[in-house]
């Protein structure tokens, strides 16, 4: 399985997964531009992705959406428009080929945001980002993964020092925003086990945080829990450029 974070943060979103002869996008808050420029680099094109996976419908994963219409999109109710939009829900899996895709729903202020657990036969990746907390079901269901694509948003310290409006920091700290360093970190000392090789650190702020901020803070925290974190790859994911992460068969 290897996945590929195109952009993450909140002026664009996307990352393609590819497992074998699967490829799906997750997201497109990118222009169809960039898409193909970043699909071009790997050999591929439009052509070859299967469908889109749709978190939620905030623009920053949306605004590449409409200039589609030969691929088809799946994503939870009220989250796009469009005849070639499939409305899936949340705990109710679904395969595209030999992959199995969970979808699960996350704390966001939008319709019906998601995040997703794939699975083949040896691996599992969990992508869940746009999410104020994680509940234990979600926890459960992702446990022990072996690649762990998850939000790590913000440094409260930073956030409340921004020019920001104040319901609009309120928001981000609230259960319906985003996760904050140390609460991602805490999620992931939770979920992740004996399988876990990758953990990627997505949507992170460029005004309320630092790409390696939110990487030692994880780092640091998984350590005063007693988690060997020598074998562990923890990685930003950056807002413009791309990061590769996964193995291949």
């Amino acid at each position: 399985m290897k996945f590929y974070i195109f952009a993450s943060g909140s002026k664009g979103n996307a990352t393609l997964l590819v497992d074998k002869n699967v490829h799906i996008l997750i997201d497109l808050g990118i222009s169809k531009h960039q898409l193909e420029e970043h699909l071009s680099k790997l050999k591929l094109s439009l052509d070859d992705l299967d469908f889109i996976l749709l978190t939620h419908e905030h623009t920053d994963h949306t605004k590449g959406l409409d200039s589609i219409h030969n691929i088809m999109i799946y994503g939870g109710k009220n989250s796009y428009v469009g005849s070639n939009y499939h409305e899936i829900s949340p705990y109710v899996p679904f395969k595209c080929k030999h992959l199995n895709i969970l979808p699960i729903e996350v704390s966001h202020d939008a319709y019906s945001p998601l995040g997703f657990i794939f699975k083949n036969n040896q691996e599992k990746l969990v992508y869940i980002t746009d999410t104020g907390f994680i509940n234990e079901k979600n926890m459960k269901l992702a446990s022990n993964a072996t690649y762990y694509i998850i939000e790590s948003n913000h440094n409260r310290k930073m956030l409340l020092k921004t020019h920001r409006p104040a319901y609009v920091k309120e928001r981000i700290m609230s259960e319906f925003g985003h996760l904050n360093n140390e609460d991602s970190a805490l999620y992931l000392s939770e979920m992740i086990g004996s399988n876990t090789k990758q953990i990627f650190l997505a949507h992170i702020s460029q005004e309320a945080n630092r790409y390696e901020l939110a990487v030692e803070t994880c780092t640091s925290l998984l350590k005063k829990k007693r988690i060997d974190t020598s074998k562990l790859c923890i990685k930003a994911a950056y807002q413009d450029q791309a990061v590769e992460g996964g193995y291949e068969d």
